[in-house]
């Protein structure tokens, strides 16, 4: 990563503009079409720019070295030409990304104060109740994961008797019919009582 040593404005063109490094490389950045890369890096020569001035109709840019040494550089029409509605699209750039800025800061103070808050409300909790040592709370914790675990035990143990239990009885039903089916069975039978007695 090299430092920048100097950028300006294209004349023409609202979304582009040109920085020097100080590896030698000049970078052409058009953030309509790119905003995190430059759209064109160029090395211009393997000493530092240190600066870059840029024609009034915007098709020239000279740009000098560490040791006097001055390019002289064209650009293409794609780079000189105004596209059509870039001022708007610049404005609504340059204004979406300021309101994205304010909402930042906001969220940054509003995330102080409640650290803030947090941090006297825990304060006053200590001189309250005369503050926890480290190895209170760590019994604490013990104390808190054993009586879960017994809980979640006697849970599975009770879950696993009424299982049995269900077994059980589904076992000892298992042979028997039904009371109706019974009844159904001495009719057709006829072990049914006789009403003749």
């Amino acid at each position: 990563m090299s430092y920048l040593t100097d950028g300006c404005w294209s004349p023409i063109r609202p979304a582009v503009f040109y920085t020097t490094k100080m590896d030698g490389t000049l970078d052409i950045w058009d953030f309509l079409y790119k905003q995190n890369d430059p759209t064109l890096s160029i090395q211009v020569c393997d000493e530092p720019l240190h600066c870059i001035r840029v024609q009034d109709q915007g098709r020239l840019i000279a740009t000098g070295s560490h040791t006097g040494t001055t390019t002289l550089l064209e650009l293409s029409d794609g780079l000189v030409q105004l596209q059509r509605n870039e001022k708007v699209l610049v404005t609504a750039v340059l204004e979406r990304e300021t309101r994205r800025e304010k909402i930042l800061e906001a969220r940054h103070r509003e995330m102080k104060l409640k650290e803030r808050n947090k941090s006297s409300q825990e304060k006053e909790k200590e001189d309250d109740e005369g503050g926890y040592e480290d190895e209170d709370l760590v019994e604490k914790a013990e104390r808190e994961f054993y009586e879960t675990i017994e809980y979640e035990i006697k849970q599975k143990e009770k879950k696993e008797a009424q299982r049995k239990q269900k077994e059980e009885m589904d076992k000892g039903d298992e042979g028997k019919a039904s009371p109706i089916e019974e009844e159904k069975v001495e009719t057709a039978s006829g072990g049914g009582e006789d009403k003749d007695d």
